[in-house]
């Protein structure tokens, strides 16, 4: 199904995104597993979201890539001045923000775009 993301749905996806990073690294450090992290559990999802609800390709290639080199800058940024498991939750949830933004903002431009009635 090729349709293009609607902002509540974006928000939605967002905050779910914020909730798992927030209680897996919340779990994590109950645990003591510093070595273990949530985001391949939230790209799991995310690639899912995609695969069933919105398949526009440039989309998912421009967040993912946005998505990948906020998390990689923000993790080491973080890192230095917050706990493992703080810098990495933010981390995650400020790049699955960012990704989900980006994607929004191409799928709905690359609609437009295609639109017929446009």
């Amino acid at each position: 199904m090729k349709q293009p993301v609607v902002w509540s749905e974006a928000v939605l996806v967002i905050a779910a995104c914020w909730a798992v990073s927030g209680l897996g690294y919340g779990l994590f450090a109950a645990l003591d597993e510093p070595q273990l992290s949530v985001a391949p559990l939230i790209c799991m999802g995310l690639a899912r979201w995609f695969f069933t609800r919105h398949r526009w390709w440039r989309a998912a290639i421009a967040a993912g890539s946005v998505g990948t080199v906020v998390l990689s800058g923000l993790v080491d940024v973080l890192r230095r001045d917050l706990d493992k498991y703080v810098a990495d939750a933010l981390a995650t949830g400020a790049a699955a923000t960012v990704a989900l933004t980006v994607f929004t903002l191409v799928g709905r431009a690359s609609g437009r775009r295609h639109d017929p009635a446009g």
